[in-house]
């Protein structure tokens, strides 16, 4: 009974065992998942800040022109 009782403990256990590992795994990926986002958007923002720099130097200039 008791060797019965120490089986179900062990595989209990292992099973946490392997939920703990999962939810480790899944907190790890969602955290790099995160950091990428964090990365792409911040080269996004840059990239758009350029466009905006080049389209109003554009417009400057073709003002300029104009007078």
């Amino acid at each position: 009974m008791l060797n019965g009782v120490d089986n179900a403990s062990f595989l209990l256990q292992l099973y946490s065992l392997m939920i703990l590992m999962k939810d480790y795994n899944n907190s790890d990926l969602m955290n790099e998942l995160q950091t990428q986002d964090e990365v792409y958007l911040k080269k996004i923002i840059e990239q758009n800040n350029k466009i905006i720099e080049l389209l109003e130097r554009r417009e400057y200039g073709r003002i300029n022109k104009e007078n």
